[in-house]
């Protein structure tokens, strides 16, 4: 992976702009603290730190981390969102202004050879983890361990039933003669589903999986409500999501309290990958 490149952040105008770093309500001098739950790169937190942030950034993707201490002035924790109360609290980084949480993974980690995260590296490792040294189970491993039952559960975060039914047996079949080792075992039983034209037959396949080996969504409910506890009176919390498994979870939590910003056209047309985000936002009473 090439630390030379950055990930291109999304939204970051709107979440500067709903932050509300620069709020005449905050005392004269004061830093504002915000938390970056998923600095990936650092794409949010550079703007938050020109206007005068402290930021403390979460990420638990060692690579992602050395990327981003090169244009970062900020104190970066590896670890898991899931523990953003316990990570505050060691840092003294409690009653903070804000939070933001940019889901989903960078197209550098997507573009990474030896990852296993994209169907396009056929010959990778079918690994998919975010962190190496502190998780043990792959995607090969789910693949080739899970039961029926449990592999249908997995796929049904993003498939229809007989999507499903499909796939987990063509899984089950294929790991009687050889278990599943790289990107291009399972893509290659992908193939024949039936999907949208616009939509390559391995992407939510491959979504669920990834999903699944990181505990994503398992994650995301658990850290909600320990980042809103974190926030002051007034702040807000922010959420950039990328499919309806996340939606699904903030909406559930934010209720009717909370807005929705999308991207504008002038940044769909620059960047692509931006088409499917959406902002989350929520202050706390």
């Amino acid at each position: 992976m090439r630390s030379g490149k950055f990930h291109q952040a999304v939204l970051v105008c709107e979440v500067i702009e709903n932050l509300h770093i620069d709020n005449p309500a905050s005392p004269a001098g004061r830093q504002a603290r915000v938390i970056d739950a998923t600095v990936g790169t650092g794409g949010h937190s550079v703007e938050m730190v020109k206007k005068g942030a402290d930021v403390l950034g979460i990420e638990a993707d060692k690579e992602m981390i050395e990327i981003a201490q090169e244009r970062l002035k900020a104190k970066i924790v590896q670890g898991n969102f899931r523990n953003i109360d316990k990570i505050a609290a060691d840092n003294n980084f409690t009653e903070v202004d804000g939070v933001i949480f940019d889901l989903g993974i960078s197209n550098l980690q997507l573009l990474s050879r030896e990852r296993g995260f994209s169907f396009s590296n056929p010959d990778a490792p079918l690994d998919m983890r975010l962190d190496k040294d502190g998780q043990g189970v792959t995607a090969a491993d789910l693949l080739n361990g899970l039961r029926e039952d449990q592999l249908k559960k997995l796929f049904s975060v993003t498939l229809r039933p007989n999507q499903v039914n499909y796939l987990v047996k063509n899984i089950l079949l294929r790991r009687e003669s050889k278990p599943f080792e790289e990107v291009g075992d399972l893509a290659k039983l992908c193939a024949s589903l039936k999907v949208k034209e616009s939509l390559h037959p391995a992407t939510l396949p491959f979504l669920a999986l990834r999903m699944a080996v990181n505990s994503e969504l398992e994650n995301l409910q658990e850290a909600l409500p320990k980042a809103f506890d974190l926030l002051k009176t007034g702040r807000r919390l922010l959420v950039i999501t990328f499919h309806s498994g996340e939606d699904k979870i903030v909406k559930s939590f934010f209720g009717k309290s909370g807005q929705i910003i999308f991207p504008g056209e002038i940044e769909i047309n620059n960047n692509p990958g931006s088409r499917s985000a959406k902002l989350y936002v929520i202050e706390k009473k």
